[in-house]
Protein backbone atom coordinates (compact mmCIF):
# COMPACT_ATOMS: atom_id res chain seq x y z
CA UNK A 1 0.00 0.00 0.00
CA UNK A 2 2.95 2.33 0.55
CA UNK A 3 4.68 1.26 -2.67
CA UNK A 4 7.59 -0.65 -1.10
CA UNK A 5 6.56 -4.18 -2.09
CA UNK A 6 8.70 -6.00 -4.67
CA UNK A 7 6.95 -5.80 -8.10
CA UNK A 8 6.85 -9.61 -8.50
CA UNK A 9 5.24 -10.03 -5.08
CA UNK A 10 2.78 -7.25 -5.86
CA UNK A 11 1.70 -9.04 -9.04
CA UNK A 12 1.16 -12.31 -7.15
CA UNK A 13 -0.87 -10.51 -4.48
CA UNK A 14 -3.10 -8.81 -7.05
CA UNK A 15 -3.77 -12.13 -8.80
CA UNK A 16 -4.60 -13.77 -5.46
CA UNK A 17 -7.05 -11.00 -4.54
CA UNK A 18 -8.96 -11.45 -7.80
CA UNK A 19 -9.87 -15.02 -6.86
CA UNK A 20 -10.08 -14.73 -3.06
CA UNK A 21 -12.73 -12.22 -1.89
CA UNK A 22 -11.85 -12.89 1.75
CA UNK A 23 -8.29 -11.64 1.10
CA UNK A 24 -9.68 -8.56 -0.58
CA UNK A 25 -11.91 -7.91 2.44
CA UNK A 26 -8.88 -8.16 4.74
CA UNK A 27 -7.08 -5.69 2.46
CA UNK A 28 -9.91 -3.18 2.93
CA UNK A 29 -9.63 -3.56 6.71
CA UNK A 30 -5.88 -2.92 6.57
CA UNK A 31 -6.52 0.16 4.40
CA UNK A 32 -8.86 1.50 7.07
CA UNK A 33 -6.30 0.81 9.82
CA UNK A 34 -3.56 2.53 7.78
CA UNK A 35 -5.74 5.63 7.43
CA UNK A 36 -6.36 5.59 11.20
CA UNK A 37 -2.60 5.42 11.88
CA UNK A 38 -2.03 8.32 9.48
CA UNK A 39 -4.68 10.48 11.15
CA UNK A 40 -3.36 9.59 14.63
CA UNK A 41 0.24 10.51 13.68
CA UNK A 42 1.40 6.92 14.05
CA UNK A 43 3.42 6.81 10.81
CA UNK A 44 7.05 7.83 10.41
CA UNK A 45 7.98 10.78 8.20
CA UNK A 46 8.93 8.46 5.34
CA UNK A 47 5.75 6.40 5.74
CA UNK A 48 3.64 9.58 5.69
CA UNK A 49 5.33 10.63 2.45
CA UNK A 50 4.71 7.20 0.93
CA UNK A 51 1.11 7.32 2.15
CA UNK A 52 0.53 10.70 0.49
CA UNK A 53 2.31 9.94 -2.80
CA UNK A 54 1.37 6.27 -3.31
CA UNK A 55 -1.56 5.21 -1.12
CA UNK A 56 -3.74 8.21 -2.04
CA UNK A 57 -3.52 7.74 -5.81
CA UNK A 58 -7.16 6.56 -6.04
CA UNK A 59 -10.24 8.73 -5.54
CA UNK A 60 -11.79 6.02 -3.34
CA UNK A 61 -8.96 6.12 -0.80
CA UNK A 62 -9.00 9.92 -0.82
CA UNK A 63 -12.73 9.75 -0.01
CA UNK A 64 -12.07 7.37 2.90
CA UNK A 65 -9.40 9.73 4.24
CA UNK A 66 -11.79 12.71 4.12
CA UNK A 67 -14.42 10.67 5.97
CA UNK A 68 -11.89 9.79 8.67
CA UNK A 69 -10.84 13.43 8.99
CA UNK A 70 -14.47 14.52 9.42
CA UNK A 71 -15.10 11.87 12.05
CA UNK A 72 -11.92 12.76 13.94
CA UNK A 73 -12.80 16.46 13.81
CA UNK A 74 -16.25 15.76 15.24
CA UNK A 75 -14.88 13.58 18.05
CA UNK A 76 -12.27 16.21 18.97
CA UNK A 77 -14.85 19.00 19.02
CA UNK A 78 -17.42 17.03 21.10
CA UNK A 79 -15.34 15.12 23.70
CA UNK A 80 -17.97 15.37 26.46
CA UNK A 81 -20.78 14.02 24.29
CA UNK A 82 -18.64 11.14 23.03
CA UNK A 83 -17.65 10.23 26.61
CA UNK A 84 -21.27 10.42 27.71
CA UNK A 85 -22.31 8.17 24.85
CA UNK A 86 -19.72 5.57 25.83
CA UNK A 87 -20.79 5.68 29.48
CA UNK A 88 -24.48 5.43 28.60
CA UNK A 89 -23.82 2.47 26.32
CA UNK A 90 -21.92 0.69 29.13
CA UNK A 91 -24.61 1.29 31.77
CA UNK A 92 -27.65 0.48 29.64
CA UNK A 93 -26.38 -2.43 27.57
CA UNK A 94 -28.28 -4.93 29.78
CA UNK A 95 -31.38 -2.78 30.23
CA UNK A 96 -34.69 -4.08 28.80
CA UNK A 97 -35.58 -2.82 25.34
CA UNK A 98 -38.09 0.08 25.39
CA UNK A 99 -41.53 -0.35 23.99
CA UNK A 100 -42.08 0.77 20.40
CA UNK A 101 -42.61 4.54 20.08
CA UNK A 102 -42.17 5.00 23.84
CA UNK A 103 -40.99 8.56 24.67
CA UNK A 104 -40.19 10.00 28.06
CA UNK A 105 -41.69 13.51 28.68
CA UNK A 106 -38.60 14.43 30.69
CA UNK A 107 -36.60 14.51 27.46
CA UNK A 108 -38.51 17.52 26.20
CA UNK A 109 -36.76 19.83 28.62
CA UNK A 110 -33.32 18.30 28.21
CA UNK A 111 -31.74 20.31 25.43
CA UNK A 112 -28.20 18.89 25.77
CA UNK A 113 -29.57 15.35 25.53
CA UNK A 114 -31.63 16.21 22.45
CA UNK A 115 -28.58 17.79 20.86
CA UNK A 116 -26.59 14.66 21.58
CA UNK A 117 -29.33 12.47 20.06
CA UNK A 118 -29.33 14.52 16.87
CA UNK A 119 -25.54 14.34 16.69
CA UNK A 120 -25.76 10.59 17.24
CA UNK A 121 -28.14 10.20 14.30
CA UNK A 122 -25.78 12.21 12.08
CA UNK A 123 -22.81 10.09 13.17
CA UNK A 124 -24.76 6.88 12.57
CA UNK A 125 -25.56 8.06 9.07
CA UNK A 126 -21.89 8.86 8.40
CA UNK A 127 -20.81 5.45 9.68
CA UNK A 128 -23.45 3.72 7.54
CA UNK A 129 -22.32 5.66 4.47
CA UNK A 130 -18.71 4.71 5.13
CA UNK A 131 -19.66 1.05 5.63
CA UNK A 132 -21.59 0.97 2.36
CA UNK A 133 -18.67 2.63 0.57
CA UNK A 134 -16.27 -0.06 1.85
CA UNK A 135 -18.60 -2.95 1.14
CA UNK A 136 -19.77 -2.01 -2.34
CA UNK A 137 -16.53 -3.06 -4.12
CA UNK A 138 -16.79 -6.61 -2.76
CA UNK A 139 -19.43 -7.44 -5.34
CA UNK A 140 -16.88 -6.97 -8.16
CA UNK A 141 -13.37 -7.12 -6.72
CA UNK A 142 -11.74 -7.86 -10.07
CA UNK A 143 -12.83 -4.52 -11.53
CA UNK A 144 -12.47 -2.20 -8.55
CA UNK A 145 -9.03 -3.38 -7.37
CA UNK A 146 -7.25 -2.73 -10.65
CA UNK A 147 -5.43 0.60 -10.44
CA UNK A 148 -6.74 2.99 -13.12
CA UNK A 149 -3.38 3.99 -14.57
CA UNK A 150 -1.69 4.23 -17.96
CA UNK A 151 1.95 3.08 -17.75
CA UNK A 152 4.64 4.78 -19.87
CA UNK A 153 8.42 4.16 -19.74
CA UNK A 154 10.69 7.19 -20.28
CA UNK A 155 14.38 7.27 -21.09
CA UNK A 156 16.50 10.27 -20.00
CA UNK A 157 16.49 13.23 -22.37
CA UNK A 158 15.16 16.74 -22.99
CA UNK A 159 12.90 18.13 -25.65
CA UNK A 160 14.88 19.45 -28.59
CA UNK A 161 13.51 22.76 -29.81
CA UNK A 162 11.83 22.40 -33.18
CA UNK A 163 12.24 18.62 -33.29
CA UNK A 164 9.76 15.87 -32.61
CA UNK A 165 12.00 13.89 -30.23
CA UNK A 166 9.80 13.70 -27.11
CA UNK A 167 7.84 10.59 -26.23
CA UNK A 168 4.19 11.11 -27.17
CA UNK A 169 1.49 10.18 -24.65
CA UNK A 170 -2.25 10.34 -25.21
CA UNK A 171 -4.38 12.19 -22.67
CA UNK A 172 -5.40 9.51 -20.09
CA UNK A 173 -9.08 8.48 -20.08
CA UNK A 174 -11.29 10.14 -17.48
CA UNK A 175 -10.56 8.73 -14.03
CA UNK A 176 -7.13 7.38 -15.01
CA UNK A 177 -3.70 8.54 -13.85
CA UNK A 178 -0.41 8.40 -15.75
CA UNK A 179 2.30 6.18 -14.26
CA UNK A 180 5.77 7.02 -15.53
CA UNK A 181 8.68 4.60 -15.18
CA UNK A 182 11.84 6.71 -15.38
CA UNK A 183 14.87 4.69 -16.50
CA UNK A 184 18.05 5.30 -14.48
CA UNK A 185 21.57 5.21 -15.85
CA UNK A 186 23.12 5.24 -12.39
CA UNK A 187 21.06 4.22 -9.34
CA UNK A 188 23.26 5.87 -6.73
CA UNK A 189 20.56 7.18 -4.37
CA UNK A 190 18.12 5.37 -2.12
CA UNK A 191 15.34 7.90 -2.60
CA UNK A 192 14.46 10.44 -5.25
CA UNK A 193 12.30 13.49 -5.75
CA UNK A 194 10.68 14.81 -8.89
CA UNK A 195 9.04 17.98 -10.14
CA UNK A 196 6.75 18.01 -13.18
CA UNK A 197 6.75 21.05 -15.45
CA UNK A 198 4.34 21.94 -18.24
CA UNK A 199 5.94 24.48 -20.54
CA UNK A 200 8.20 25.72 -17.68
CA UNK A 201 5.36 25.88 -15.12
CA UNK A 202 5.48 23.51 -12.13
CA UNK A 203 2.30 21.40 -11.86
CA UNK A 204 3.16 18.54 -9.48
CA UNK A 205 5.92 17.49 -7.06
CA UNK A 206 6.65 14.43 -4.94
CA UNK A 207 9.46 12.92 -2.89
CA UNK A 208 10.62 9.69 -1.22
CA UNK A 209 10.33 7.80 -4.51
CA UNK A 210 11.86 4.30 -4.27
CA UNK A 211 13.94 2.44 -6.86
CA UNK A 212 12.48 -0.62 -8.58
CA UNK A 213 14.25 -3.29 -10.61
CA UNK A 214 12.84 -3.92 -14.08
CA UNK A 215 14.82 -6.68 -15.74
CA UNK A 216 18.41 -5.44 -16.04
CA UNK A 217 17.28 -1.83 -15.67
CA UNK A 218 16.42 0.27 -12.62
CA UNK A 219 13.43 2.59 -12.83
CA UNK A 220 11.76 5.21 -10.65
CA UNK A 221 7.96 4.78 -10.71
CA UNK A 222 5.91 7.92 -10.23
CA UNK A 223 2.21 8.57 -10.65
CA UNK A 224 0.90 11.79 -12.18
CA UNK A 225 -2.69 12.82 -11.53
CA UNK A 226 -4.62 12.55 -14.78
CA UNK A 227 -6.59 15.74 -14.12
CA UNK A 228 -3.45 17.92 -14.39
CA UNK A 229 -2.55 16.61 -17.86
CA UNK A 230 -3.61 18.47 -20.97
CA UNK A 231 -2.05 18.60 -24.44
CA UNK A 232 1.40 20.19 -24.33
CA UNK A 233 5.10 19.69 -23.62
CA UNK A 234 6.10 18.24 -20.22
CA UNK A 235 9.41 17.81 -18.45
CA UNK A 236 10.26 15.80 -15.32
CA UNK A 237 13.18 17.01 -13.21
CA UNK A 238 14.53 14.08 -11.17
CA UNK A 239 16.77 14.69 -8.15
CA UNK A 240 18.46 12.34 -5.70
CA UNK A 241 18.04 12.79 -1.94
CA UNK A 242 21.33 13.06 -0.03
CA UNK A 243 21.75 11.85 3.56
CA UNK A 244 21.55 15.49 4.65
CA UNK A 245 18.12 15.79 3.02
CA UNK A 246 19.36 18.10 0.27
CA UNK A 247 18.65 17.49 -3.43
CA UNK A 248 21.15 16.67 -6.15
CA UNK A 249 20.02 16.93 -9.77
CA UNK A 250 20.09 13.61 -11.65
CA UNK A 251 18.33 13.84 -15.00
CA UNK A 252 15.54 15.43 -17.06
CA UNK A 253 12.82 13.40 -18.80
CA UNK A 254 10.48 14.78 -21.43
CA UNK A 255 7.21 13.75 -23.01
CA UNK A 256 4.46 15.33 -25.08
CA UNK A 257 0.76 14.88 -24.23
CA UNK A 258 -1.52 14.74 -27.28
CA UNK A 259 -5.26 14.30 -27.83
Amino acid sequence: MLGTLDPSLKTNLEETILFAPEIYEELLIVEEELIDHYLAGGLSKLERQQFETHFLITAERQSHLRFGQLLKRYVNSHPDEVSAAAATSHVEKDAPAPKPFEFSPSLAGSRPLMTFCIAGVVLAGMVLLGWLTYKRPLARPAQSHAEPVVVVTLAPGSITTGANTARQVNVPPKGYNLKLELELKNASFRNYRFELFRENKSVQTSEALPIQAKGQQYVIPLTITGEVLSPGEYQVKLSGVLDSGADEFVQNYSFRVIE
